[in-house]
């Protein structure tokens, strides 16, 4: 499992995932670097996107986060999770029956 220098950044980088998903129907982040200071997500299209576009995108990320929502993490069998969630990202070292979600 890799190591995040602060958790907060990792679920921002799912808030915007589901926020490009929602807006655009791209899919999501197809690469990208989480830091604390400095991330970055990478997604395909076939233009740059808008000011606008971007305003709005900050504003529905921003705007989720000061929803303050609780952030939990559980253990589920892999065939459970396999039903619920796209696992095709999952890491190569990321085997056994159970994943954590």
């Amino acid at each position: 499992m890799k190591e995040y220098a602060d958790t907060r950044m990792h679920t921002a980088e799912h808030i915007l995932n589901q926020t490009m998903v929602r807006l655009f129907n791209k899919g999501r982040a197809f690469s990208s670097h989480i830091e604390k200071k400095k991330s970055k997500c990478d997604y395909h299209f076939d233009r740059n996107l808008t000011p606008e576009e971007v305003q709005d995108i900050q504003k529905r990320v921003n705007d989720v986060i000061a929803e303050a929502l609780p952030v939990s993490e559980r253990l589920m069998p892999r065939s459970e999770a396999e039903k619920i969630f796209d696992t095709s990202r999952l890491p190569q070292d990321a085997s056994g029956d159970t994943l954590r979600v």
